[in-house]
């Protein structure tokens, strides 16, 4: 049974999904800008190709 405001299946679904769309990426591509106000964006080989979050 599957339950929560988050849908956390779908979520691991999805992420899935878009790592499979690009090409499997190992861990080496992926980077984590971190700004001053604390907000953290993951990108995939440049800051410049964010990775898109479910939230």
């Amino acid at each position: 049974m599957w339950s929560g405001a988050t849908g956390l299946w779908a979520s691991v679904e999805a992420a899935h999904g878009w790592w499979r769309e690009s090409g499997r990426p190992g861990p080496e591509r992926f980077g984590l800008t971190i700004a001053p106000d604390g907000t953290h964006t993951p990108w995939l080989d440049t800051p410049d190709n964010p990775v898109p979050v479910r939230g």
